[in-house]
């Protein structure tokens, strides 16, 4: 018993694990290297810009990984691929864009491919014959995102920075006008065509059209805009006289502006001011009569040469025009008779005879109003 007893009373062992002081040399460098993976994948996405898709008709010279989205000449973004659309219809080309940029995507952005283009008007794009086509870039008005697009097939002609004010010309018709068409203000290139389009009724062609800075300050309520194209010939006492702005508006069309010394002085026109668009300078720059009298006038004689708009003479002063030329029938003796509408503006004669003849002249004036006595030029 009492071994058995000195026997427990000995100190006892117990077996401690042995704890790992240290991180094996071997484990060290994967480690790093999912550090530095992440924190490139970290910076990576918030340095990102977004992707966008853009959808055109044709991709003519577009390739991914070489063609770029520029603005002002700064390169924005990059082409990331090009295919069709599902339908087959159209091109779907993926861009991805600078971070920078990204506030610059909103719902009415504009894109479009900039390339050599030759018209009458001008010669543009001509740095794509060497770095190739881009896709070129217009910012918006919009302050909602945006990610899908189509692009337009004609660059715009102005862009939004550009200073200057956009008007809107009534015309019965385009003639030989087309956008990039100029216009001269005293045969100074002072701005173009930017759009047209047919007028809601079918009746005539609305025409957009941008006056550049400083010349947009001379366009006001009273100025006249009118069809500039082609030559301008007119036959007087000091013989053949032709007219014409340049040698562009002759071959491609174009539209001038003035006004008259007979309009009130006011201030410049508001953008998008509507106007009407005269035929030629002669008719945009007749004073408006305060009054005019319309007849019609028969003749038994050949009217072969008379046409409307030929004048109405008193003693070899105009004295008004023609308005309409046809025929009729005279219900006394059934027979054909030439029928000729005129209408008269007696108060030019009126004004001059009361300028230089006082009461007499006036008096004058009267007896010609009542008279209206009208000779055939």
């Amino acid at each position: 018993m009492a071994e058995n007893t000195e026997r427990d009373n000995l100190p006892q062992a117990t077996v401690v694990p042995k704890r790992s002081t240290r991180i094996s040399v071997v484990w060290i460098i994967p480690i790093l290297a999912a550090v530095v993976a992440i924190g490139i994948a970290i910076q990576r996405v918030l340095s990102e810009g977004p992707t966008i898709t853009i959808i055109f008709n044709v991709a003519e010279g577009l390739e991914a990984g070489k063609t770029f989205v520029k603005y002002k000449d700064v390169n924005i973004g990059q082409v990331t691929a090009v295919r069709l659309s599902p339908d087959y219809s159209k091109v779907e080309v993926t861009a991805k864009i600078d971070k920078s940029a990204a506030g610059l995507m909103v719902e009415d952005a504009k894109f479009w491919v900039v390339e050599p283009r030759v018209t009458l008007s001008g010669i543009s794009g001509l740095g794509t014959l060497l770095s190739g086509n881009y896709i070129g870039f217009e910012i918006g008005k919009s302050a909602k995102q945006q990610r899908r697009f189509t692009g337009i097939e004609v660059p715009p002609i102005i862009t939004r920075d550009q200073p200057g004010r956009q008007f809107m010309l009534k015309a019965e018709n385009l003639g030989s006008l087309g956008i990039g068409s100029p216009i001269y203000y005293r045969r100074l290139q002072a701005g173009e065509i930017i759009a047209y389009e047919l007028a809601g009724d079918g009746k005539g062609i609305d025409i957009k059209v941008f006056v550049n800075a400083p010349y947009e300050r001379y366009v006001n309520p009273g100025t006249r805009f009118w069809n500039a194209s082609g030559l301008d010939v007119s036959v007087g006492a000091a013989g053949l006289e032709v007219r014409t702005q340049s040698l562009v508006a002759l071959l491609a069309g174009g539209l001038a502006f003035d006004t008259p010394p007979f309009a009130a002085k006011s201030e410049p026109a508001a953008a998008d001011t509507v106007f009407t668009l005269y035929s030629d300078k002669t008719t945009a720059m007749k004073q408006p009569e305060s009054s005019a009298a319309r007849y019609v006038l028969y003749f038994t004689e050949t009217l072969r040469g008379l046409s409307v708009g030929a004048p109405v003479a008193l003693l070899g002063l105009p004295a008004g025009e023609v308005t309409d030329v046809g025929l009729d029938i005279d219900p006394a003796t059934m027979s054909i008779r030439g029928r000729v509408e005129v209408v008269s503006y007696p108060e030019r004669l009126v004004a001059r005879l009361q300028a230089k003849q006082g009461a007499k002249g006036e008096a004058l004036a009267r007896n010609v109003q009542q008279r209206h006595a009208f000779v055939q030029r």
